[in-house]
């Protein structure tokens, strides 16, 4: 049985993967609603403040659209959140896209509601990892 606090995440996630596809306005959105103000993420092997991985995914949304997926597996357990996923990437200079294979490890904070779970600091590799080069 989950606490209340891995419904919450999963909730979190699933929500937040439906109303992901809307370009970098509404990720934005998104990650101002699931990042704490002083989370990192590490992605790429890089760990970013959220204001530099608004920024590097900011780039991203320049040269590519990306839409996520489906959810291929999510495991929560207390405050720590396991998902692998697909996204689909089009690279708009050349039209050529391409799916991405994408797994990440999740730490969460529980906060009082109305603010509810969000992340302190996660995890991220991918298949094909996108270049802001």
């Amino acid at each position: 049985m989950s606490s209340e606090l891995e419904q919450a995440i999963k909730n979190r996630l699933e929500t937040g993967f439906k109303n992901w596809n809307g370009g970098y306005d509404q990720w934005l959105e998104w990650c101002n609603t699931l990042y704490e103000p002083d989370a990192h993420y590490n992605v790429y092997g890089k760990r970013l403040t959220l204001e530099e991985y608004k920024h590097m995914m900011g780039e991203f949304f320049e040269k590519y659209d990306i839409r996520m997926g489906e959810f291929f597996n999510m495991l929560v357990e207390d405050d720590w959140c396991a998902i692998r996923y697909r996204t689909y990437i089009l690279d708009k200079a050349t039209g050529t896209e391409f799916e991405q294979m994408s797994f990440e490890f999740v730490h969460f904070k529980d906060n009082a509601q109305p603010i509810g779970a969000r992340v302190i600091e996660g995890w991220a590799t991918s298949t094909n990892p996108l270049s802001n080069d």
